[in-house]
């Protein structure tokens, strides 16, 4: 017992920031690729939320169908797939598992946050944007100024779920031999199998870090939205 706790403090420098010389790595590398992705995702689905009212209806089919087979698609596989065109040279292209690794998971946040902003446009009052254009607002003013922030504000929580999902979700990049915490765990263990008695207490303390880490990200959003409601039961109102 007291071997194993001993091997889990020695390699936990490299869970957390990867091997010397190949930082970052591990817990580091799976937050700056959780960040990464959600933030450029949300871009995704400002666009993607743009498109689905689109005046014109074949960018509404075809943000509708981007949604939908993203969504549909395992991770595991829309790493792959991304992998092996993004990287292989006969189709131009010279991206590093890394890199595709981080073009996967900002189309697949891309889509679940443009799905769940659609939910939340949905929402949106529609005397609200009426009341945005007779006040002489461009259609671009009042989708970014009125409906997009009403829409955040009413779809919080499910931003933060998407958003922690997608920090496990990270995981899956072990497919592509990424350093993640995952990948750096599977290196560390190695194939001697007289490391198989230590890997209960690695992969267990894998499983620890993730939750330590969703627990703080959940605190720290359910403050956030504790925040945000409280400041616009005061100015929703007056500002719309």
């Amino acid at each position: 017992m007291l071997d194993q706790l001993y091997f889990v403090l020695d390699i936990l420098p490299d869970l957390l920031f990867g091997f010397p010389g190949q930082r970052p790595g591990g817990l580091l590398l799976t937050l700056a690729l959780a960040i990464v992705a959600n933030v450029a995702g949300f871009g995704v689905a400002v666009l993607l939320g743009l498109g689905f009212y689109s005046r014109h209806r074949i960018v509404q089919r075809a943000v509708s169908l981007y949604v939908f087979i993203i969504t549909g698609v395992p991770l595991l596989v829309l790493l792959l797939l991304v992998y092996q065109i993004a990287g292989n040279p006969r189709y131009g292209f010279r991206i590093g598992p890394q890199g595709a690794a981080v073009i996967s998971l900002v189309l697949y946040s891309g889509a679940y946050q443009g799905a769940i902003l659609r939910t939340g446009l949905a929402s949106v009052p529609v005397a609200l944007a009426e009341s945005s254009s007779v006040l002489g607002s461009s259609h671009w003013h009042t989708f970014c100024s009125v409906q997009l922030r009403y829409a955040i504000h009413v779809m919080l929580p499910a931003f933060t779920g998407q958003t922690i999902s997608l920090f496990k979700d990270t995981s899956a990049v072990i497919i592509l031999g990424v350093a993640d915490l995952m990948s750096t765990a599977r290196v560390v263990l190695g194939s001697d199998l007289a490391n198989q008695p230590k890997w209960v207490a690695v992969y267990l303390t894998v499983g620890a870090i993730y939750s330590v880490v969703a627990l703080l990200l959940s605190r720290l959003a359910r403050h956030w939205e504790r925040s945000q409601r409280n400041h616009s039961l005061v100015h929703l109102l007056a500002r719309y």
